[in-house]
């Protein structure tokens, strides 16, 4: 495997529970943050605030500020983060399918698909 340049740069995609929520939200348009926690009732400021970075970190998704001063930021899927929809439904899909025989770790939990 190789593990220097590119591969090195990019984080893992870890796959939870906020994970799929936010990227099945993202998936319908872009949102603010705070649209964002009411969409995905019970995340924690913190929670959200970490997911959104991982994904960003991971490019995903993007940040993007459409006021000179930086206020007001939506956050919305790359094209990265929008091919990465088709797997990730795949990926849920499966594991509801085999819920009683995938581990707790690996488990997806909850998911909302569009």
């Amino acid at each position: 495997m190789n593990t220097t340049g590119r591969a090195k740069a990019i984080p893992p995609i870890f796959v939870g529970k906020w994970t799929t929520n936010i990227l099945f939200a993202l998936n319908e348009g872009a949102y603010r943050h705070g649209q964002l926690k009411r969409r995905l009732r019970g995340v924690s400021q913190r929670m959200l605030t970490r997911t959104l970075r991982h994904l960003e970190s991971a490019r995903l998704l993007e940040r993007k500020s459409s006021e000179p001063d930086g206020r007001v930021v939506r956050y919305s899927l790359t094209e990265l983060g929008r091919g990465f929809i088709r797997p990730l439904t795949s990926m849920c899909n499966w594991a509801r399918q085999h819920d009683k025989n995938v581990s707790a770790e690996v488990r997806i939990v909850e998911m909302k698909q569009p």
